[in-house]
């Protein structure tokens, strides 16, 4: 767990290094040139000025610590400090000139999470946490405030966000996880999308969101925000525990709405 001077100086360091990195990618979403990855997503030329952006505010400020990005490698290692980032989660939405995506930025340390951040720019506000210090969420570069997620609201009338339908039982090919139960159960799904839906999960807006493709540098941020606002969160067969190695992921407001969604998605 961080101390809280600790904590003080990574946001003194993270805060500014986020901003800019914001300030970059809004600054290049009306001229954007689309490439695809191996796996068939877009990638862009902010995503990638942007995680250089980042890896260096953090290799300057902790010489030291590892790093991991979604654009350029590296490694978690299993002892001392890993940075995770995302340096534009929601890229479609980015690329289609939408306000709705963000960067992810977090903290492992011996292979645990224990700080992360959903920074969303065009929207102007960020949320973060660290473990045991609270979920906080920060508008306009203004004084933080703390949040929390809704309170218990039964399944049939919870409200969940969702971001793809891939690996899921409505794509072609079919995927294993039975989205198409949830929906059909549960109060609403709303199609939110990427790292918007949790921040809005941490202050009470929504219920539930649920994503089936992840990757440790998106799911490392989201799980210490939603512990810390007070949620629930797991993969999609409800595993708790090593959820860095998890490719689906679950959060909600209570254990006991998180349970009811991974039952209805569990493959036949």
């Amino acid at each position: 767990m961080l101390s809280v001077a600790e904590l003080r100086h990574l946001l003194s360091v993270v805060m500014p290094a986020l901003t800019a990195a914001g300030e970059l990618t809004i600054s290049r979403q009306r001229r954007i040139a689309i490439q695809r990855k191996l796996d068939g997503s877009e990638v862009t030329a902010a995503d990638r000025a942007a995680e250089r952006l980042l890896r260096s505010s953090l290799a300057a400020a902790w010489p030291g610590d590892a790093i991991l990005g979604e654009e350029y490698g590296g490694a978690i290692v299993a002892r001392g400090r890993s940075w995770l980032i995302d340096p534009i989660d929601g890229t479609a939405s980015y690329v289609l000139g939408l306000g709705t995506f963000g960067s992810l930025l977090s903290l492992v340390v011996d292979g645990i999470p224990v700080f992360g951040c959903i920074h969303l720019p065009a929207m102007g506000e960020t949320t973060y946490a660290a473990v045991g210090h609270g979920c906080w969420l920060r508008r306009d570069g203004g004084r933080p405030r703390r949040v929390h997620v809704a309170a218990p609201r039964p399944y049939a009338t919870a409200n969940t966000g969702l971001t793809s339908y891939k690996q899921t039982d409505l794509y072609r090919p079919k995927g294993p996880w039975r989205v198409s139960r949830l929906i059909g159960t549960i109060g609403r799904v709303r199609l939110v999308g990427d790292c918007v839906q949790y921040a809005l999960l941490c202050r009470g807006e929504l219920d539930a969101a649920i994503d089936p493709r992840m990757s440790a540098w998106d799911i490392a941020a989201l799980v210490v925000c939603v512990r810390e606002a007070g949620g629930s969160v797991s993969d999609f067969a409800g595993r708790e525990g090593d959820l860095l190695q998890a490719s689906t992921f679950v959060a909600a407001s209570g254990v006991a709405l998180r349970r009811a969604m991974c039952r209805r998605l569990a493959p036949v």
